[in-house]
């Protein structure tokens, strides 16, 4: 562009108009926020929302820039982020799934993302950025432009961090040909924070596999010791507790991995194949695998939650001897583990053994006053001890916690039966 056809904007009353609407930026800016949080509330992560008018330095300057090289005069004022906002997530899954929320719920004119041309060898800037047409019932209560948009960009925690940090280094002041050593600091700084990005996600991906597992894992032992304990009580229980309830067989799901075929040098991912194996009830397998972790001698702690994971095998298995031993090693390394407590009264419950049963779910509950399975639980040992009125003071403190529980309601009406209420 030849430079005597450039007009260079007088900057005193542009600033001028400038400061004169930011009023109205600023409370577009609240509109836009309050909208995106509660779009946000569709999906189960709270992101962080951060929203700025563009200030009239930055905004000066980049018309200076947009002059330099733009076609007309017009292209060089047609700033796209006067308006701004930043959805700050924990994690590189929530960007994704803020992104797709963002394609559904908004307008969305253009989609950029910084930092996609690195090579496998560099590291710099990254964030998605995305113009969004601004709702027009939102834009017709301002004066201002009707072709408004705003940007909005979307980083996990450790992207803004070095977002933040890169523009005070590095965009704000001029590297000098000398600076190179400060160069690769940045660059293996960037590195780092990627990497730990990577390996955040790596570990809330493990989470969740553990939690599914041993959420599947627990639902499978209650059903088993339902089936179990059922036969204990008299004919009026079978009745009221287990009219209609039908065992639902669970498909046998996909092993992500198969021991054996990959070395696993880690207890984590030991713990997590044996859920696997648990879950497909594939029972031995599960055993032997709880069997070489504890084999490895790993901390008190774990070896503890290693024995309880085994013993609720073994009771899948109705190996109950084992599954005794296994709980009281648990308690052996752990005084206070209020599962292996528990779980070994639920043991001892089935092999009717009651006072051992009393026992076990009394420490249970001395360790914790409020939990509906040992209250509950403790209740039917009442119940078969003959103790009806604290059978019901039980079955009324499971109550309070899982009042929807029809299992308790029903056993509670049985026991004011007997008690003749």
């Amino acid at each position: 562009m030849n430079p005597k056809n450039i007009t260079i904007p007088n900057r005193k009353p542009l600033e001028e108009q400038y400061e004169a609407q930011r009023p109205e930026y600023e409370k577009i800016l609240n509109e836009l926020q309050q909208k995106m949080k509660m779009i946000m509330t569709r999906i189960s992560i709270h992101p962080t929302i951060k929203v700025r008018v563009k200030s009239f330095e930055s905004y000066y300057n980049k018309i200076l820039r947009n002059l330099q090289y733009s076609k007309t005069h017009d292209q060089a004022f047609n700033i796209t982020d006067i308006l701004g906002m930043r959805i700050v997530s924990p994690f590189l899954e929530d960007l994704q799934n803020v992104e797709a929320l963002i394609r559904e719920k908004l307008q969305v004119v253009e989609i950029e993302r910084k930092g996609s041309h690195y090579s496998f060898k560099e590291f710099g800037y990254e964030s998605t950025h995305f113009l969004i047409k601004i709702p027009s019932e939102i834009l017709s209560q301002f004066q201002l432009r009707s072709d408004l948009v705003y940007e909005l960009q979307l980083r996990t925690l450790l992207q803004d961090a070095w977002a933040e940090v890169e523009h005070e280094l590095v965009y704000k002041v001029e590297f000098t040909p000398f600076d190179e050593h400060l160069k690769r600091k940045l660059a293996a700084l960037n590195a780092n924070l990627t990497l730990s990005d990577i390996i955040f996600q790596e570990i809330r991906d493990y989470q969740k596999q553990l939690r599914a597992q041993l959420k599947k894992r627990r639902k499978n032992f209650f059903e088993k010791i339902q089936a179990d304990t059922a036969a204990l009580m008299s004919s009026e229980i079978m009745e009221g507790e287990l009219s209609g309830r039908k065992h639902i067989q669970e498909k046998e799901i996909k092993k992500k991995k198969e021991i054996g075929k990959k070395f696993i040098n880690n207890i984590d991912d030991l713990l997590l194949e044996a859920l696997y194996a648990h879950n497909s009830n594939r029972f031995k397998m599960a055993v032997d695998i709880y069997t070489s972790i504890l084999n490895l001698e790993p901390q008190k702690y774990i070896q503890s939650i290693i024995h309880l994971h085994r013993g609720m095998a073994y009771v899948a298995e109705s190996n109950y001897s084992q599954a005794l031993e296994d709980f009281s090693a648990a308690l052996e390394l752990d005084q206070e583990n209020l599962k292996a407590y528990y779980y070994r009264g639920v043991v001892h419950y089935i092999l009717q053994n009651y006072p051992q049963a009393l026992e076990d779910f009394n420490r249970c509950l001395e360790l914790n006053p409020c939990q509906y399975d040992p209250l509950y639980s403790r209740a039917q040992i009442y119940f078969c001890l003959g103790n009806y009125p604290q059978a019901l003071v039980d079955c009324e403190q499971a109550l309070n916690i899982k009042p929807e529980s029809d299992q308790a309601q029903k056993f509670k009406s049985l026991v004011q039966s007997r008690l003749h209420l």
